[in-house]
């Protein structure tokens, strides 16, 4: 039976990726000098930024995708929990995210693949998802079987676009009500890159992210951030 499987073994110096996995994408804040050594988001990587509720989890995601589309670079923010309506109520708290693309993925939800295939081949240069609790929970829902065999397919998928179309994913995730990540082990070892966003101070508004794992970067370095009516404010050092 072995005889029959076609297995391949190669070296590094056989590989051909294209140059531009090495090109970031810059957010134009303090962000770009957390998200990798050559400033910014690298392409063809899989971060998780996670965070409790309220934390600024999607604020902050949809603050950089829309810096990037500001750019010319194409971004697609794919929502499992907001609708329409809650959304044009961001949009209009934030203007400036009223530039993002968006699929409103519920509006899917018996029939949520072929849509996340057809959507993410299209080719984007980042791809957000909010939350990845809730895609997972969606698939899991509409084709049976465990959270375990929806986790497989979708970072698996993740994987195979990351190859084809140099995508970036930033996949936004709930913390558990005990403070822990909310993810397998196996999502762990999948990602490039983890961060985590909490208050600053109980008693501040102001928030902080770190990462504790980053292929591509430094976890020492803490940037510290506000949301105010229409817009973030970063910082490296807490006020």
């Amino acid at each position: 039976m072995s005889k029959d499987l076609n297995v391949k073994i190669i070296k590094g110096s056989q590989l051909q990726i294209d140059d531009r996995v090495f090109v970031p994408f810059k957010t134009k804040t303090h962000l770009d000098v957390i998200l990798s050594h050559d400033g910014g988001l690298m392409p063809a990587t899989n971060i998780v930024i996670s965070g409790g509720p309220g934390s600024g989890k999607s604020t902050i995601v949809m603050d950089m995708l829309s810096s990037l589309t500001n750019q010319k670079h194409k971004c697609l923010f794919v929502s499992a929990e907001m609708d329409e309506i809650a959304y044009y109520k961001y949009c209009k708290r934030i203007p400036k995210f009223g530039n993002i693309d968006t699929l409103f993925l519920k509006h899917h939800s018996d029939n949520p693949k072929p849509v996340i295939e057809k959507v993410f081949e299209q080719g984007w240069d980042v791809i957000a998802i909010d939350s990845l609790a809730e895609v997972l929970g969606m698939i899991k829902d509409a084709y049976g079987g465990t959270e375990t065999t929806a986790e497989r397919w979708f970072l698996e998928y993740q994987d195979q676009i990351k190859l084809d179309k140099l995508t970036s994913f930033i996949n936004i995730q709930q913390m558990t009500k005990a403070g822990q990540f909310s993810g397998s082990n196996r999502m762990k070892h999948m990602t490039d890159a983890m961060a985590l966003i909490k208050r600053a101070d109980p008693d501040s508004s102001e928030r902080v992210i770190q990462f504790d794992k980053n292929r591509d970067g430094d976890v020492s370095q803490k940037v510290y951030f506000t949301i105010s009516n229409d817009h973030v404010t970063y910082n490296f050092e807490t006020e």
